[in-house]
Order: C-alpha cells, then sequence, then structure tokens
C-alpha cells in the first residue's frame, strides 16, 4: 500500500515560506522513496503567510490599492480577492519590517493605510473581509484605521471621544479578525504594555499609552456597551483587534480558521505521517500557534506528528504530549546570519526529512 505524508509546516519567519519549506520537505521525502504520495499544504495562524495559504487553496486574485504604509509613505499594497471573500494581511501595509522599532517610530506608526484596502473590499460588496493581524509594527489601538474610515476624534494620545456618524458602513459584511493572541485591549495585558517594547516605546510613553486605552475603554463601554477588555484579542496588532471589534467584526483563532478554509483536516485523514513545524518551538507553541493546530487535528485521526524546527525551546509544554517527536533542522551550531539563509534552511529541512523518513517508515 502507498504510504501518504502530509507536510503543513508555518513559516520561518524571516526566512522560508511555509510553501518553500513544505516543497523542500516534499524533496526529501522523495529522495527516500519517490513512491510515498506526499501532500503539502501551506498553512498559518493569522501572521505571516496567511493570506498566501488561503490563495493556495483557494485561488483568487491579489488586488492592488494606493495607499500608505505605517509611516505614511505612498506604497501599493495587495489583498486578496477569492470569489465573494477578501482577505487582507496587516503586515502588508504597517508590517514591522518596514520600519525600525525607535520612540520616533512607535508615536508615528499609524494603521490609517489599511482603511483603503477595506474600503476596497466593500466597494467590490464582499461578502467576507478576513483580516490577519500579525506582524504589525503600530501601536496606536487601531485609531489610525477608525480616522481613516471616517471616525472623528480617532487619535489614541489625543483622545477624548469618538464621533461615529461618518464611518463607513460594513454591517452588511462578516468581518473575521485572525489572531493568534488573546490579549485584552487594555491595562497590564494590552496592547501598549505588552506589544509596545517591540516596537520602541520606553516605559513612560507605555505608561501614557496605556491610560489612553483604556479611557477608550471607558467610553465605548459606556457609549456602546462594548467592553474591549472582555473580548480576547482586542489587544492584537497595537490595539488594532479592537478597532475592528468596533466595526463589527468578530476575532478568532488564526490557526482554526486557516484551516478550515484549506481543509487541512480532511487531506490528514487517512494520512501515515504529518510532518509540521515552524521557526522554533517552545511551551507558547501549544498557545495557538500552526504545529499545536497541526498535531491536534492529526491526533483527532490517530496519525502520529513529527515537528521540524529551527530552534527548539528546553520546554516544549504541551507540545510533548501531542508530537510523536521534534527535531531541530541544524547538525551543528552555526552564525545566526547563517540559520536564517533561505537556501541554507531549505537544503538542511530536506536533508533532516529524509533523515525522518529513513527512521519512521523503515
Amino acid at each position: 500500500m502507498v504510504k501518504k505524508v502530509v507536510v503543513a509546516i508555518d513559516s520561518y519567519k524571516g526566512c522560508a515560506t511555509s510553501a518553500e519549506l513544505n516543497a523542500a520537505v516534499k524533496q526529501g521525502i522523495a529522495q527516500y522513496n519517490p513512491q510515498i504520495s506526499v501532500t503539502c499544504q501551506a498553512i498559518a495562524d493569522g501572521g505571516e503567510g496567511s493570506m498566501q495559504a488561503i490563495y493556495e487553496a483557494l485561488g483568487g486574485e491579489f488586488i492592488q490599492v494606493a495607499t500608505v504604509d505605517l509611516l505614511n509613505r505612498p506604497i501599493t499594497a495587495n489583498y486578496l480577492l477569492s470569489q465573494d471573500i477578501a482577505v487582507i494581511e496587516v503586515a502588508e501595509v504597517v508590517g514591522i519590517d518596514k520600519i525600525t522599532p525607535s520612540m520616533d517610530t512607535i508615536q508615528r506608526a499609524s494603521t490609517f493605510g489599511l482603511a483603503a484596502l477595506l474600503l476596497d473590499a466593500l466597494k467590490r460588496k464582499v461578502r467576507e473581509i478576513i483580516i490577519c493581524l500579525g506582524g504589525s509594527g503600530t501601536s496606536d489601538g487601531g485609531m489610525g484605521l477608525l480616522a481613516g474610515l471616517g471616525v472623528k476624534g480617532a487619535d489614541l494620545m489625543a483622545f477624548s471621544q469618538l464621533d461615529f456618524s461618518e464611518m463607513a458602513d460594513f454591517s452588511q459584511v462578516q468581518l473575521t479578525i485572525l489572531s493568534d493572541v488573546t490579549n485584552p485591549y487594555a491595562g497590564r495585558s494590552g496592547f501598549s504594555m505588552i506589544f509596545g517594547p517591540q516596537k520602541g516605546g520606553n516605559p513612560t510613553y507605555l505608561s501614557q499609552q496605556a491610560q489612553q486605552a483604556q479611557k477608550i475603554v471607558d467610553f465605548l463601554k459606556q457609549t456602546k456597551g462594548i467592553d474591549l477588555q472582555q473580548i480576547p484579542g482586542t489587544g492584537a496588532a497595537g490595539g488594532l483587534g479592537g478597532a475592528l471589534v468596533i466595526l463589527g467584526g468578530q476575532i478568532t483563532p488564526g490557526f482554526q480558521k486557516i484551516s478550515e478554509l484549506t481543509q487541512l483536516a480532511t487531506h490528514i485523514a487517512g494520512a501515515d505521517l504529518v510532518i509540521t513545524g515552524e521557526g522554533k518551538m517552545d511551551a507558547q507553541t501549544a498557545f495557538g500557534k500552526v504545529p499545536f493546530g497541526v498535531a491536534q487535528i492529526a491526533k483527532q485521526y490517530q496519525v502520529p506528528t513529527i515537528a521540524l524546527c529551527g530552534a527548539l525551546g528546553e520546554d516544549l509544554g504541551q507540545m510533548s504530549e501531542v508530537l510523536l517527536a521534534s527535531f531541530s533542522i541544524h547538525s551543528q551550531l552555526v552564525p545566526l546570519a547563517q540559520a536564517m539563509d533561505k537556501d541554507y534552511t531549505l537544503t538542511q529541512i530536506t536533508r533532516q526529512a529524509q533523515m525522518v523518513c529513513r527512521v519512521f517508515f523503515r
């Protein structure tokens, strides 16, 4: 009987995409035994590569929109239009990769440019807009986006109240917000205090942001009956999750939605082995990341899962309970620059996949 392997590896951030890694693993399996049936499934959790993973599953076309990036510099950004679904990847417009985080950038960075993509999708009368929140470089509480959609008074640091009278109407569209974090909007676990440091903020400024965020929470609770502190994920992407909830959006785990769209469970059912992985696997992986989700689905179908990663933490937490085994693709210590080199990474994961098959299918 022909053996079947499903490969669904998350992107190694800043190094290689999900599709590239999957293809490299497929090559390694073929080197061991070209008769093994391999199904590659691009996958993501709402972060980098989510739009591409959905495109590979559903097809469609990429729509170009003239807008501005997080520092108000003119850019042309893409979003995916697949039948009556639009998929917007936040990092395409306001990605942290577009800046060197500093006190200057955190004060200037805005989500304003995302409004152009949402408005273009709205104009095309789509049924659903999926917004992938991962990888943002902003910490404006989503106020820039709201301002771009016509909300008056949408300024985090100068907030007094919000006027929604001229806001674009999204009531006829399903807004699905993909996130892999559950942080609330304000407070010690809010977007400012948790994610602000990596976006360039110093403690004094982030404390001020947190105070302003709490004012927005209080205002919305009193005027609209929306409590952003009670909705997991509103602090995602520098508070952008909260702004999208104000528009009527629903936050959902990114992996869950993407795995449904790509019909990952259907591919896994009946497989002999699943291979997954990510750039670095540790105890945090079990909190909504791709390898944990993949392994959970495989476990339901009693299919063993092996993870191939760039690096492994000392404590894998719950991952140890759902994986048959996990391996780093590196056979020796190498400089970071070499470890992040795409060609080197793909060569290493191909080699490791071949070795895994030698052991598993012997």
